[in-house]
């Protein structure tokens, strides 16, 4: 079903479903199926990028009464309050709301402040408890294919094996980010505070710490000062105070480039003293990092049966791959299909980008692109040169006619000449 789009995040609306969600007690698909929408709407939702249409409003909210969702006797202005935050087109249907009640006696004018009031309180997140969110940049993912041994394994060490440290590793575009937000959602109920942040545009590290302080204690933004020394501490106590889920992701932004390869840049040394501190200690949080590359200074402290590990992403499965060709409704036979996955390594990333190519050029028809004998077009360009800067290249092997290196040749297995 297609939800309402708006330009901006509505936090408010996203906190409150996920809210509701896990106090109903389901997951994300588990919801959907209930609610016969996709599991891409539900995460819309909770990641306040859409609003659900006025009849899947009224399916979960009359789910979440027969689940004992809201406090009893209160139902109904609960009810109102969460109506109103979800920016519906019309109000609510009183005659429906006293059929889904038989006790509730519709709305009087004397109300109107106790459902401001209630209204105020679904923002604040005290009407229906739940973790505390701030979603910052996270992605939203629509469509997510493939990764469920990943996306299973992920959960078993946040929740069951209680990892301190997680780092998902592996090329860009190849799904780390996706992967990150998706197990975000899966775990967030488990939690007292969720927070996202990117790196990607390298923040000063007196900045990061500033940042991530505040968002784990509002109010103790009076007492942060320049000195980066206070707002590490702050971080670190909180995070063992209370159970944290922090997810940083692009990491690879402040580490050294060519030899030193998973090295924190050296002006990020006390973020990387702050890493070291979160591995070795104890504590009831969980950071999950994303990265290109592995962290030297976790290394030491990782193990199948330490509380650090690390999950190198491979390629996308080809069932998933073409999940994701035919959700850009591409037309080819399998085994054109098959050529194009292998071409691209069965990057997600790569096949987006070559995926609207083919659409925009080739009128979706994937014999026709790859007729053309290994066309490399500038998004893609783009990609793999980035990963040659990087040195995600094999370097013992002579370069294809177009001068990549395996894995990151963008049609291998057309031109490749060994």
């Amino acid at each position: 079903m297609t939800s309402h789009l708006y330009r901006d995040r509505d936090y408010v609306f996203g906190e409150a479903m996920l809210a509701l969600r896990v106090k109903i007690g389901l997951t994300q698909a588990g919801l959907a199926d209930i609610l016969d929408i996709s599991r891409r709407s539900v995460v819309g939702w909770e990641t306040g990028n859409s609003y659900p249409k006025t009849e899947s409003l009224k399916k979960l909210l009359a789910f979440a009464i027969k689940q004992h969702a809201f406090p009893a006797g209160k139902e109904a202005d609960k009810i109102r309050a969460f109506w109103q935050i979800a920016h519906q087109k019309v109000l609510i249907d009183e005659d429906w709301l006293t059929g889904l009640l038989p006790h509730t006696t519709p709305i009087r004018v004397e109300q109107t402040a106790e459902i401001i009031s209630h209204t105020a309180q679904l923002a604040s997140g005290s009407v229906i408890e739940g973790p505390r969110v701030d979603w910052s940049d996270a992605l939203a993912v629509p469509g997510f294919y493939g990764r469920e041994w990943e996306l299973n394994l992920l959960i078993g060490w946040i929740l069951e094996e209680r990892c301190r440290v997680v780092s998902i590793v592996g090329l860009g575009g190849i799904g780390k980010s996706a992967l990150s937000v998706n197990v975000m959602h899966q775990v967030a109920s488990n939690f007292e505070v969720v927070i996202w942040r990117s790196l990607r545009d390298a923040p000063p590290c007196e900045v990061l710490f500033e940042d991530l302080a505040q968002a784990l204690l509002p109010q103790a933004q009076a007492e942060l000062n320049a000195n980066v020394e206070r707002p590490q501490k702050i971080l670190l106590k909180e995070l063992r105070r209370h159970r944290v889920l922090l997810v940083l992701d692009n990491l690879e932004t402040i580490l050294e480039e060519g030899a030193l390869e998973g090295h924190i840049l050296a002006e990020y040394d006390t973020f990387r003293q702050f890493l070291r501190q979160l591995a070795e200690s104890e504590h009831q949080s969980c950071v999950v990092l994303t990265s290109r590359e592995k962290l030297v200074d976790l290394v030491p402290v990782e193990g199948n049966g330490a509380p650090v590990r690390a999950l190198r992403l491979a390629r996308l499965s080809a069932d998933a791959c073409i999940k994701l060709l035919t959700e850009r409704q591409l037309r080819g036979s399998i085994e054109n299909q098959m050529h194009l996955i292998d071409a691209y390594a069965g990057n997600p990333l790569a096949l987006r980008i070559v995926a609207q190519t083919i659409s925009d050029l080739f009128g979706g028809e994937i014999a026709a692109f790859l007729d053309q004998g290994g066309i490399i077009f500038g998004d893609v360009r783009a990609l793999l040169d980035e990963q040659f800067a990087k040195g995600d290249i094999e370097h013992d092997r002579p370069p294809c006619r177009y001068g990549f290196h395996r894995p990151n040749c963008p049609l291998p297995s057309i031109h490749w000449s060994c």
